[in-house]
């Protein structure tokens, strides 16, 4: 045997199967059998030689070599001639590619055996079956004619011993048969065949054993090869193509033709369905890919398959779409109502899987604002309707898109009309059906739990009885830790018309976070800053079948205003100018200026507002960066945001403000020393040419005070402006701080919106200054007070020290007078008991935090009322003359 099929292979002598396989495919590429028969043929001869080398290397020898043996060996025998003569006829048809895959042509090729004594076919069967083995490309399926006709099989083990493994593998092999039809293929060429049937297994490999990034790489490579026009390997080429997400035409119209023809069995079409869908979709055939999809999935088959599709479909073509689409795919196993007392199983829930989606949106800042509040809002684990409340408010029934989004929010958010609307809801497109279709299925899992589960009855049974004292079951009530209370608030989270005695039970029962979606209804009303108009009645809801969403719509708008009023603005002014209220509606004035008002940001905004009722007082509480929000929580309060915001955000509105209240606010916001060169700068823009201002600005800020000179009324100048201003002072020590009256009265008039805004602002103003005094004081090192430390006049005692002290003055005050001292011992004991008496006094009023020195004096002139000031209640908190002694007592 010549070796020089080594060079043309490329590599050096080896037994290794697996290198010459690798090799042989390496450089079929290089030899086209169209275009270089001869070289194809080289190779492949070059490569059989090669496999046969490895498998039996003692018996290739040189080719000069066997001439010499062959010289030698003597002559054959008439039984070993006829074998010889079937061997050559058997590799003769192997070779033949007009014969060598057709089952006649070796039924053929088995008939002649009858000419041959049975011990020549038993001699030769052995030589055909390893024959057989070392043929590449050989068809299974004519090979296993052979093997039943010679029986390898049952006298196989007789015969082998060593190799018994080897070839019973290889039996085993040809009982799979063909990996597809080899008549199909062309019979003018045999090395095209070898080429056809080793892509074939060589693809089947790669598409079996690799991934499918190798399986796209394979596929990819620039190659030529006959494609028989068999069914069963189209349909595999076709699932190759898929898998690897190669778009091909060809295969497409290949698979509409099977489906058309409707000649195979059903998975089969089935299959094929499920190729074409695949196809389209890699086509970007929006319309037909989407059909195939739903019919796929509609009819059973390729479910799982057909969802993700359907999803990587609204991905690329309706992207929007997609968050809703997850959410209506949830599908949570729930249990009826009546076979377990675990009520929760019965109430559907986002699954891990619908969670891991939402979680796993690739560029979620690139939707729209309001999807992405629908995505957070579907993540968080406490729903809440605020959340979603900005694509509610745009479902006015102008788009789809928002329609849909506003039925999967229903689910959790809507009551039974609600959640029958999603049922009776209709569309001729086919991608929306899809998702009505499973919004639908959802709708009846929550229709049946609010209809029957136990809980839910008890609690609606308490909520609309006409006894309006009726008391709430602790099991519903969240201060008592009721084990039912998270089913009361899922029906809070519903919202719908309730009746007065309903709202009455809610009011007195619960508080106001705990009802969800009736707080802000519950809180205007009782509160009477505004009354929730009252839902479309059956024969108008029969007229109009968007009218009660059109009411709730409506409602969410009001409840959004008070909530979220910057949002609502955005929203009238920029997506939606149909909304409109009666002239009598209180809100009337807002929205006009919501959808029509010059402004350009939040800043602008807010200075065309008037503050001029509770409900728009109400509103602008939860306007961010307005005075109303900070003056309703002072611990928000930051001086130096305050300073910024007057100099720009609030500068048109304050311009319209009492000039003497406005002197104070800046007093109140500047007065530091660093910044004394910029506080009389703005009051000297302030009071301009104005000398009344002028001397009432200089008097405040010296001394606190407003002038005697100028007419208080001219100004507003109340008295209780004068205690603000009283407060502002104390408190502008770092040492000052108010007693609990003084906070409460602060308190009260910053929330009274019948009050100035400026003076509301500079009383909020003044409860953050106590806050802060109150924790600096709190971190100083302040010695402790006892109540007998008589001596200290920078101490403090409390009512029961201040008894015994005076107990004490009094009682030297018996001493001396049951004794006759002389002039000077008397003169000194006298002294001893009014600095003891005035020590007492000053400790005491030191305990109130009224201990300046004209307080002092004032106090000490009033000993014939007993000393009033000095009954006071103990300030209870640390002031500048330490901790109270009470606090002390405690701690020991």
């Amino acid at each position: 045997m010549s070796t020089n099929f080594w060079e043309l292979l490329g590599i050096e002598q080896t037994t290794d199967t697996a290198l010459i396989r690798q090799v042989y495919r390496e450089k079929l590429p290089l030899y086209h059998p169209e275009t270089d028969p001869d070289g194809f043929k080289a190779l492949r001869e070059a490569y059989e030689s090669a496999i046969s080398y490895a498998k039996s290397p003692e018996k290739a020898v040189d080719t000069t070599i066997q001439q010499t043996e062959k010289e030698s060996v003597p002559q054959l025998t008439e039984e070993q001639i006829q074998a010889n003569e079937i061997y050559n006829a058997y590799q003769a048809l192997l070779e033949d590619p007009q014969r060598c895959y057709k089952v006649d042509e070796w039924q053929k090729f088995i008939a002649s055996f009858y000419d041959y004594p049975m011990s020549v076919i038993d001699s030769v069967k052995w030589r055909l079956l390893n024959l057989s083995y070392e043929t590449t490309n050989i068809s299974e399926s004519c090979v296993k004619i052979l093997a039943d006709n010679l029986r390898w099989r049952q006298q196989l083990m007789t015969k082998f011993t060593d190799d018994y493994q080897i070839f019973d593998s290889y039996l085993n092999h040809i009982e799979r048969g063909d990996l597809f039809d080899y008549t199909s293929l062309p019979t003018t060429n045999k090395a095209l065949q070898n080429a056809t049937i080793d892509y074939i297994y060589s693809i089947k490999w790669v598409y079996w054993e690799r991934r499918p990034d190798d399986v796209y790489m394979f596929l990819s490579q620039d190659t030529v090869f006959y494609l028989p026009d068999d069914k069963k390997l189209m349909l595999e080429f076709a699932f190759w193509h898929s898998e690897a997400n190669m778009k091909n035409q060809f295969i497409l119209d290949y698979a509409l033709k099977c489906i058309a023809e409707n000649d195979q069995d059903e998975q089969t079409i089935i299959d094929w369905k499920y190729i074409a869908a695949i196809q389209y979709t890699l086509l970007e055939d929006k319309h037909n890919a989407l059909q195939s999809w739903l019919d796929l999935y509609y009819s059973g088959h390729y479910q799982e398959k057909a969802e993700s599709w359907i999803a990587g479909w609204c991905v690329y073509f309706e992207k929007d779409y997609f968050p809703l689409l997850i959410m209506a795919l949830n599908n949570s196993h729930c249990i009826d109502t009546d076979k377990t007392e675990i009520y929760l199983h019965t109430i559907p829930q986002l699954t891990t899987t619908t969670t891991a989606r939402l979680s796993g949106i690739d560029d979620i800042d690139s939707y729209p604002k309001e999807i992405v509040d629908f995505v957070n809002w579907a993540l968080s684990v406490n729903w809440s309707y605020r959340q979603v409340l900005s694509i509610l408010l745009r479902d006015d029934g102008s788009r789809r898109l928002y329609r849909l989004y506003r039925h999967s929010v229903m689910l959790r958010h809507g009551n039974e009309i609600l959640l029958q609307e999603i049922l009776d809801e209709q569309s001729n497109d086919p991608f929306e059906q899809f998702i009505l279709h499973h919004l639908k299925r959802q709708a009846r899992q929550h229709l049946t739990w609010l209809k029957q589960l136990k809980p839910i009855q008890e609690f609606k049974a308490w909520l609309f009885d006409d006894n309006k004292n009726a008391l709430l079951p602790k099991k519903f009530d969240p201060d008592e830790d009721g084990d039912l209370v998270l089913y009361g608030r899922l029906w809070l989270d519903r919202f719908q018309e309730l009746p007065d005695v309903a709202k009455l039970h809610l009011y007195h029962s619960f508080h106001y976070s705990n009802m969800e979606m009736f707080d802000w209804a519950i809180y205007l009303e009782f509160m009477e800053y505004y009354l929730l108009p009252q839902p479309p009645d059956a024969s108008t809801k029969m007229n109009n079948k968007n009218a009660y969403w059109q009411w709730f719509h409506h409602c969410l708008l009001v409840l959004a205003t008070v909530n979220q009023p910057t949002t609502v603005a955005i929203y009238l002014q920029q997506e939606n100018n149909n909304f409109t209220v009666k002239d009598d509606d209180k809100l009337k004035s807002l929205i006009e200026i919501f959808k029509h008002g010059n402004w350009q940001n939040e800043a602008e905004l807010y200075n065309l507002i008037d503050n001029d009722s509770k409900l728009i007082n109400c509103i602008l509480n939860n306007y961010p960066n307005s005075m109303e929000w900070f003056i309703d929580d002072p611990n928000y309060i930051d001086f130096s945001d305050i300073e910024q915001k007057i100099e720009q955000q609030w500068t048109l509105k304050l311009a319209k403000k009492n000039p003497v209240y406005l002197i104070l606010l800046n007093l109140i916001v500047l007065n530091k020393p660093e910044q004394k060169a910029k506080l009389d700068q703005t009051l000297q823009k302030l009071v301009g040419d104005n000398k009344d201002l002028q001397k009432t600005a200089n008097s405040l800020k010296n001394n606190w005070n407003f002038p005697l000179s100028i007419n208080k009324n001219r100004y507003n100048y109340t008295k209780q402006v004068g205690e603000i201003t009283s407060l502002a002072k104390r408190l502008s020590n770092q040492y000052g701080v108010c007693d609990n009256d003084e906070l409460k009265m602060l308190d009260e008039f910053k929330d009274d919106s019948d009050n100035d805004l400026v003076l509301r602002l500079c009383t909020a103003l003044l409860l953050a200054k106590n806050i802060e005094n109150q924790k600096w004081l709190n971190s100083q090192s302040l010695p402790q007070n006892k109540w007998w430390q008589f001596w200290r006049w920078n101490g403090r005692t409390n009512t029961q020290g201040f008894i015994v002290q005076l107990i004490l003055s009094i009682t030297m005050v018996q001493f001396l007078s049951k004794n006759d001292f002389n002039n000077i011992t008397s003169c000194v004991i006298l002294t001893l008991i009014a600095i003891n008496t005035l020590f007492a006094i000053k400790r005491r009023i030191n305990d109130t935090d009224k201990g300046q020195p004209l307080y002092f004096a004032k106090t000490a002139l009033m000993l014939p009322l007993m000393l009033l000031p000095c009954w006071f209640l103990e300030f209870k908190r640390t002031n500048r003359y330490g901790p109270p002694i009470e606090k002390k007592t405690k701690e020991n």
